[in-house]
């Protein structure tokens, strides 16, 4: 992130002040001209100012001590006078020998200031774990771009949810003093879990890799020189139950399309199921549809799953076109125009679906959700034996040999679908 702005021909250094430092710098924005009109050497200053800002923010954070331009900034001002980033003494030290003897030769008549901005001699910045989720958003910005509310508030949650298991389990340290024996205490506090609560070792293991990932995008970003390899070395639980959604059966599929019991849900809620029932697609893209993306007057009626800007598919390989053949068909037909009432609220529209097949008693078992009628459909094609390829085109997966040609057409994938549901 450059933070760059461009204002009558000059780019100026322009970022607004971090909700979680607001507290000390009550500034709405930083501005400062880079006093250049040439892009590339406004993002080299600009990415050498970000650095001292974001210095000067730690620091005020530490010390809980309010706005004052003259603080830790000069120590950061000062290595970069000398021709060095600062970095801590633990990444000094472990320089290459030849830029570490270059710094020890600049240090020759140096000021004690200047001794510590080259060798790193100044304090890492206090970051606690909960400081550095915040940070985390920062800098996974290109994650989100272009993503609905509802996509980043899922890609969010799993991550907030780590951060706090660590806090319950280990305390909100901050990361540069985390050690070894923490990341085994939250290991042990989740293994405790699994036994009381009958939880999932791969829950657990999620926390483990976000909790990692948050900790080593800081250290990276800061130069704080954390060894994420060690502390996370064989840290996931292993375990020889992994938990899939269950298919439903033929019969099961027909009792729940077939029930009366739908007529009380709203039309498109219920042509919904239908919808997912006969195309194996999953809920968010069936929901991501636009009117655009459904040809009912095609000769083999589909369709169309894209990747858009604005609503990415889970996979480049989930971009696909899909035959409409029985209960799809008939579903399309009543909702011609798609899920409109729900598009980018695919959790609320799963919930909504999930609870009502529960209360009304509609599913097999606790672990039936609506997601299993795309575990049926893939059942179906193994069981008509239809080729690998048709397989993973119409279920969207990724197809593990080389592709030749232009692969099964929609009239071919019909032929097959057909064969799945007895058609």
């Amino acid at each position: 992130m450059t933070y760059l702005i461009k204002v009558r021909n000059h780019f100026y250094y322009n970022r607004k002040v971090p909700e979680h430092v607001r507290e000390y710098d009550s500034r709405a924005n930083i501005r400062v001209s880079l006093k250049t009109d040439s892009k590339a050497i406004a993002r080299q200053r600009a990415a050498v100012f970000n650095e001292q800002v974001e210095a000067y923010w730690q620091d005020l954070l530490k010390n809980k001590s309010p706005h004052d331009n003259s603080r830790f900034g000069k120590t950061v001002k000062m290595a970069r006078q000398m021709g060095f980033a600062y970095q801590p003494m633990s990444v000094v030290a472990n320089l290459p020998i030849l830029e570490l003897v270059e710094r020890l030769l600049t240090l020759k008549d140096a000021s004690l200031p200047q001794v510590e901005a080259v060798l790193g001699a100044k304090p890492l910045p206090s970051l606690s774990v909960k400081a550095a989720l915040v940070k985390y958003w920062e800098y996974s910005k290109d994650k989100l771009l272009n993503k609905p509310q509802d996509k980043i508030r899922k890609w969010k949650n799993p991550r907030i949810r780590a951060v706090n298991n660590f806090v319950k389990a280990v305390g909100n340290k901050n990361i540069t003093d985390i050690n070894r024996d923490d990341i085994i205490a939250f290991r042990d506090w989740w293994l405790k879990r699994i036994a009381k609560e009958t939880m999932s070792a791969e829950t657990a293991n999620k926390d483990f890799v976000h909790l990692k990932v948050i900790m080593e995008t800081n250290s990276d970003n800061l130069q704080l020189g954390i060894d994420i390899a060690a502390l996370f070395k064989k840290i996931k639980i292993k375990s020889r139950h992994q938990e899939n959604r269950p298919p439903f059966t033929d019969d099961e599929v027909i009792a729940i399309l077939n029930s009366p019991k739908l007529d009380l849900l709203q039309p498109d809620e219920k042509w919904f199921i239908h919808a997912v029932a006969g195309t194996g697609a999953r809920p968010s893209e069936i929901v991501g549809l636009l009117p655009t993306d459904i040809d009912l007057d095609a000769e083999v009626p589909y369709i169309s799953i894209k990747d858009r800007k604005e609503r990415e598919l889970k996979t480049p390989h989930s971009e696909r076109d899909i035959p409409l053949i029985g209960c799809a068909l008939e579903a399309f037909k009543n909702i011609p125009e798609g899920c409109a009432r729900y598009r980018d609220r695919t959790d609320q529209l799963t919930t909504t679906i999930n609870k009502f097949l529960r209360s009304y008693e509609l599913l097999p078992t606790e672990k039936h959700s609506l997601y299993s009628f795309r575990h049926s459909f893939q059942d179906k094609l193994l069981a008509a034996d239809a080729p690998d390829r048709v397989q993973a085109e119409l279920m969207g997966h990724k197809f593990n040999r080389p592709k030749y040609g232009n692969g099964p057409t929609l009239a071919h994938k019909a032929e097959w679908m057909k064969k799945a549901f007895g058609i």
